[in-house]
């Protein structure tokens, strides 16, 4: 078993906080202490509007741009965020979300590079990931199958040295909407690849406990030093306390599990079916990147590749899928309408 606490965007602009972060995840039992790498400028348009966000405690609104910029984890800790989880005996992760950040951190000695959910479309972040060498995890929350299928098959023209975490897009996850079931339809699609859960619920141990029974061989859960601090990931995420108590849970439930002395708790398992569930579409629509324009592009003139952007949409309509880039390799692609500066490029402007 392989417990990733997820330490995301929870540090509040401190690197004391990340220190105290991972002295937790240290003190609780588990194997990892992930960080999330990505840039503003990378990850939405600027004019990708306003997110209003219900935080547990009060709901508040932000500017997506400005909001993710404050949120960005400094490129200069990350050396000493790598020799801190050395010191203390803990593996140093890191989620990436664009090329840029995959050639940043494969420089740094890491172990294994972790992709979210969203990036299961961008397929040259995937080749990139893939082509490090490194060991993969992949998170596969508002998927389909087929979407899944193919971010696994650009892997493993590369390795297998691949994981998959079942999840689900929506935070936080009810436990009715967790639909476990989709980790035996992941086991049996992809035999090949050892399988995973990233928790999203409010509770401390139920999905997690689960999972375990029906396969898990690693478990990521989100952490927080104080769930009443500021922020759109403390008040779902676990606290010190918490966070022990899930690693014992999780350590029971294997030896539950060796002893057949368990059972699947129908709430938990909910739907196998391995699609965008309806809880899971706002997310995808929202944070799945698509095509976007970088630079305003004239009816009747050729879109280059270096006039395309890989984004999350935001507020805005999106572009087409990422997996679709190598159609504007050659410059055979042509505008067929006026695409102003930071639009999607749709297939409605291309055909």
């Amino acid at each position: 078993m392989y417990i990733i606490a997820e330490i995301g965007i929870n540090f509040n602009n401190s690197i004391e906080y990340c220190y105290k972060l991972i002295d937790s995840s240290v003190n609780a039992g588990c194997h990892a202490a992930k960080f999330q790498l990505f840039s503003a400028k990378n990850m939405y348009p600027k004019s990708a509007g306003n997110l209003d966000w219900d935080g547990g405690k009060g709901k508040y609104s932000y500017d997506i741009y400005d909001g993710v910029k404050r949120f960005e984890l400094p490129k200069e800790w990350i050396d000493k965020l790598i020799i801190y989880c050395n010191k203390r005996g803990i593996d140093f992760l890191v989620s990436v979300f664009d090329i840029e950040g995959v050639d940043f951190i494969a420089s740094k000695g890491i172990k294994r590079i972790k992709l979210p959910s969203y990036a299961i479309t961008y397929h040259p972040l995937i080749e990139a990931a893939s082509r490090t060498g490194l060991p993969l995890i992949m998170s596969s929350g508002g998927s389909t199958l087929a979407e899944l299928e193919e971010a696994v098959r650009i892997v493993q023209k590369y390795h297998n040295n691949l994981s998959i975490l079942h999840c689900s897009i929506q935070y936080p996850t009810a436990l009715n909407d967790v639909n476990m079931g989709i980790l035996e339809t992941i086991s049996k699609a992809f035999p090949e690849v050892e399988i995973g859960y990233s928790d999203h619920t409010k509770e401390i141990s139920d999905a997690p406990i689960q999972a375990v029974y029906m396969g898990a061989s690693m478990i990521e859960k989100h952490i927080t030093l104080d769930k009443e601090m500021k922020g759109p990931d403390h008040f779902f995420a676990l606290e010190p306390h918490e966070l022990r108590v899930m690693v014992k849970d999780i350590n029971q439930a294997l030896e539950d599990k060796k002893s057949k002395k368990f059972h699947i708790r129908n709430d938990i398992y909910g739907n196998s079916a391995k699609v965008c569930h309806g809880h899971e579409k706002y997310l995808r629509d929202f944070a799945f990147v698509s095509m976007f324009a970088k630079i305003p592009i004239a009816k009747g003139e050729v879109i280059k590749i270096e006039d395309i952007a890989i984004l999350r949409p935001g507020q805005k309509k999106r572009g087409i899928d990422p997996k679709y880039i190598k159609l504007f390799i050659n410059n055979h692609v042509v505008a067929k309408k006026d695409i102003g500066f930071e639009d999607p490029i749709t297939w409605e402007v291309i055909l």
